[in-house]
């Protein structure tokens, strides 16, 4: 924990760092973090404002509390959906030409003179946005969504501490009840390389990982 937090230093950010073979947890870092001292016999009016003030958000415990787009993280959720319902077989390639189009709109891949053709070791590895998009679309956000809780984003886990955020892996009817709008192909494509509406905490990662 020491070693983690002052690797973090005054940087915003969170680090998780859980044992493999037993689960549990050997560092949870949220940081920058603050002297808890400072409020056991009540806190000063200047020390509080510099504390809630501070865009770096020391009091909020990043690791478990903030929920953020977890990007290209997620794209591995999207390949285990679409490989365990059978729509994408493993020695499979897809052609990215750079972006891929939809009605009379085009989402681009981060690579935009295109990665050829890509397997699923290379889509990871490149991390084409384009091989993804045709996944997601194939499978689907209901599956997607069914996997990314399965590997414990979109749970809220039971931990000692306060404000553990769930996440979210949407779904339709999530959106409808949400927003009073239906589902769209684009809303799968930004789901599917973990953009749009899915979200995630540090901690909700380390367990998907």
């Amino acid at each position: 924990q020491n070693y983690t937090m002052a690797r973090l230093g005054d940087n915003s950010g969170a680090a998780v760092v859980l044992d493999l073979t037993q689960g549990d947890v050997l560092a949870i870092a949220s940081a920058p973090s603050f002297d808890p001292n400072l409020f056991v016999r009540g806190i000063s009016s200047t020390d509080y404002t510099s504390l809630i003030e501070n865009d770096h958000r020391p009091l909020a415990d990043k690791t478990v509390q903030g929920a953020y787009p977890p990007g290209s993280t997620f794209k591995t959720v999207t390949l285990l959906a679409a490989l365990d319902a059978g729509v994408l077989a493993p020695n499979e390639t897809v052609y990215c030409r750079g972006y891929t189009e939809l009605g009379n709109r085009k989402f681009h891949c981060w690579k935009h003179s295109g990665h050829g053709p890509v397997g699923v070791e290379q889509s990871l590895e490149q991390s084409c946005d384009v091989f993804y998009y045709e996944v997601a679309q194939r499978v689907g956000i209901e599956k997607i969504s069914e996997m990314a809780r399965r590997l414990g984003i979109g749970v809220k886990f039971d931990l000692p501490m306060s404000a553990v955020s769930e996440g979210l892996a949407p779904s339709k009817d999530w959106k409808l009840a949400r927003y009073k709008k239906d589902w769209l192909v684009g809303d799968t494509f930004n789901s599917g390389i973990g953009q749009g509406f899915v979200l995630a905490s540090p901690m909700q990662l380390a367990v998907m990982t």
